[in-house]
């Protein structure tokens, strides 16, 4: 397949006034990062962006995907996963397993156009002339975390014809396609973070690691690991090579190491979530699913997600259900105006230790694995402020009970992120029910089938791109969800 190039953003006070002004008109919604005229752009045409730096194109390109990762693809997933709940709008209907095509044109579009891929491919050619390594590998590692997510979302995309003027009307590439030829683009990412650079990359443009080259290959790893891992159900020789990948992958226990958003509390660098809970208190809840997984587990996690508003603590709501004093997201606490979500953790990085050595026969090194895990993560919510913060531990348990334990922990772990949908379309963990067995947990369904497998395609782009599969459904499976 066709390589291209790839950008990156986080939020840092820089000096150029441009940049500022990107920063801010990006921030300030409180939907996601995306507004404006960014909405309405063809994201088949390419802009001349040729007269800006590459390294102004990174800081750009990090900002729009923030929006992306942390925006309504997000809350999408996390109603899915039940653990957050729709209450009003769209978020209801969505809650109900019935998302609507339109919801997702303007994130779409931002993945492909200006701040997105096309901008990320002028970013990687320019830097590959300049000789600026780094740049051009933290461009890539951004790429690869985007489109790895979109193909997780929703199965085939354009990949290998996007963004090039040539292709006005792109291919539609497999998942497999895509997930593979970003397999390769994480190892020229790695290739080229380890030739270093002859002109150094100011350390302000990176937002994640600051153009440290270790921290920067740790997280390319673990990426790799992750991707090898959704494609394990389909061929079981990707458990040996995700626990590979793993064993490189990000090792830090304080967090340091991970693959994060930037935020603070000025007012255009603000929390995706956070902006979006504040200015719409009443459209997402906590997830009942999750609420009460925490609870039942003595886990002190539930008071740290989710902030208590009545009298009944915390209160959590199923798909399809009106609460009226369902919980809402802590942002008074944790989850506040600064709060810097997770791309790739080493918490991740460490379950998919867990699941792989399960999977290959060795229980008692994944048993030992989850344990020490859910010790570092107390660890470091401890670190946080939360001196009370209690995690339990596994003993005795084998088989299917060790696996359960695995996906639930890392379910619960992995809060407001969207590997959660992959790992339970994979594993069937957590458990929850859907109408095919007789429940109504996932709400009214039009036809009655289930849980969401994946994401509908934008209207825009079916509407404009003849390559575009029609027909599409939620409730199909992608190709690494076979079962």
């Amino acid at each position: 397949m066709e390589r291209k190039p790839s950008v990156s953003i986080k939020l840092v006070k820089m000096k150029k006034t441009a940049i500022l002004i990107l920063l801010t008109s990006l921030f300030i919604s409180c939907e996601d990062f995306l507004s404006g005229p960014l909405l309405d752009q063809n994201p088949n045409e390419v802009d001349d962006v040729s007269v800006v730096s590459p390294e102004a194109l990174l800081v750009g390109s990090q900002v729009t995907m923030y929006g992306v990762m942390e925006g309504y693809l997000n809350r999408a997933v996390s109603m899915v996963m039940q653990q957050m709940s729709g209450l009003q709008t769209d978020y209801y209907r969505d809650y109900n397993c019935e998302p609507i095509d339109v919801n997702t044109n303007g994130r779409w579009t931002a993945i492909y156009g200006t701040g997105g891929l096309v901008d990320m491919n002028t970013t990687q050619e320019t830097a590959r002339e300049q000789e600026k390594f780094i740049l051009l590998a933290i461009s890539q590692m951004w790429e690869a975390l985007i489109f790895s997510t979109a193909a997780d979302l929703w199965g085939k995309i354009p990949y290998s014809q996007a963004a090039n003027s040539e292709f006005s009307q792109p291919k539609f590439d497999s998942q497999e396609e895509v997930h593979f030829a970003i397999l390769d683009l994480i190892d020229e990412a790695i290739e080229n973070f380890e030739k270093g650079q002859v002109f150094a990359l100011p350390t302000a443009y990176d937002f994640s690691f600051g153009a440290n080259t270790e921290k920067w290959i740790a997280a390319a790893h673990s990426l790799k690991s992750r991707i090898y891992l959704n494609w394990a159900e389909v061929n079981n020789e990707y458990y040996q090579l995700a626990l590979q990948e793993a064993e490189l992958g990000i090792t830090d226990m304080s967090g340091q190491g991970d693959w994060k958003a930037l935020h603070s509390a000025a007012i255009a660098e603000r929390s995706v979530w956070f902006q979006f809970t504040l200015s719409n208190t009443d459209y997402m809840g906590a997830g009942k699913l999750l609420v009460d997984m925490l609870e039942r587990d003595n886990d002190s996690r539930s008071s740290i997600y989710f902030l208590n508003l009545s009298s009944d603590g915390i209160v959590g709501v199923s798909p399809g259900d009106s609460v009226q004093n369902a919980s809402m997201l802590n942002i008074t606490g944790h989850f506040g105006m600064n709060w810097s979500p997770e791309f790739l953790s080493w918490y991740e990085n460490n379950f998919i230790l867990a699941e792989c050595h399960f999977n290959l026969g060795n229980q008692d090194q994944a048993l030992t694995i989850l344990n020490e895990t859910l010790t570092g993560i107390e660890q470091r919510w401890r670190s946080l402020g939360y001196a009370n913060a209690t995690i339990p531990r596994y003993d005795d348990i084998s088989n299917n009970d060790l696996l359960e334990a695995i996906m639930n922990e890392k379910y619960k772990a992995l809060f407001l992120n969207i590997q959660t949908w992959s790992d339970w379309r994979r594993t069937g963990y957590p458990k929850f029910t859907d109408s095919q067995n007789n429940s109504t947990e996932c709400g009214s369904t039009s036809n009655g089938v289930g849980v969401p497998r994946r994401l509908l395609y934008p209207e825009k782009e079916k509407s404009s791109n003849p390559n575009c599969p029609t027909g599409d459904d939620i409730y199909d499976r992608v190709e690494n969800d076979p079962f």
